[in-house]
């Protein structure tokens, strides 16, 4: 969850422009996400495709990628989809049509990944190539995705049901997940946020969680970020 300062509500926003809203379920993760779809499409451009081990790590790289994902659709559709249904049925139909082309492309990506793993000699670099190429589609096709879920859906969501329904939601997201896919959501999360996104993120966890907990995500943070990042972190929490 991130909270953003509302602009004065008498501006009207430009096409371009993201509609001011108070709460964000999807900037953080959609950084993330962004970052994994990215570095698995620039890994698979510049593998070796003659390199078997770089192949098995490729494969396992993009079976992660496709792992991830479809976590988080479970996330939106448990949590997001049902209120789109009853206060946003257009939306909901297509958001759900969007899921279920992604999803079908999401698996295509896993055979892919296989098929380039397995390769002979002679079809190595070619299918290599293929996994770069179907990788940077489903990129394409997976940030329009982001988008109308960022400019559309998140504001129309909010003006819908408020700020206040909107925070149940995503404690509906995150209150049932295991720790274990908290952190590793987290750990994806982080270096693609700001320094503000961080400092907002942890500042609600020492506000909201047990101390233990937010020392866990703290320590986590820090793990995941350059020292200098870490630094910047720390100075703006006020903690050594």
């Amino acid at each position: 969850m991130t909270i953003t300062a509302s602009p004065s509500a008498t501006a009207v926003p430009a096409p371009s422009d993201l509609a001011p809203i108070v709460v964000d379920l999807y900037r953080d993760i959609h950084k993330g996400i962004r970052a994994e779809l990215f570095a698995a499409t620039l890994d698979a451009g510049r593998a070796d495709p003659a390199d078997d081990a770089g192949r098995t790590a490729l494969d396992a790289q993009v079976n992660d990628l496709v792992r991830f994902l479809g976590q988080h659709a479970e996330h939106e559709d448990g949590a997001i989809q049902p209120v789109l249904e009853i206060e946003l049925p257009d939306l909901a139909e297509r958001v759900a049509r969007e899921h279920v082309g992604l999803e079908g492309r999401m698996v295509r990506l896993a055979e892919i990944a296989q098929v380039a793993r397995v390769a002979p000699d002679h079809h190595q670099r070619l299918r290599v190539h293929q996994l770069h190429v179907e990788l940077a589609a489903f990129t394409s096709e997976y940030l329009a995705h982001q988008d109308l879920e960022e400019r559309v859906v998140m504001p129309a969501l909010e003006q819908a049901v408020g700020a206040e329904a909107v925070v149940a939601i995503h404690a509906a997201i995150v209150g049932p997940m295991p720790p274990e896919e908290l952190m590793a959501s987290l750990a994806v999360m982080v270096p693609a946020m700001n320094v503000e996104d961080r400092v907002e993120l942890l500042t609600g966890m020492r506000e909201s969680a047990p101390p233990e907990a937010f020392e866990a995500v703290l320590g986590l943070v820090r793990s995941v970020l350059e020292p200098a990042g870490a630094r910047a972190v720390s100075r703006r929490l006020g903690v050594a």
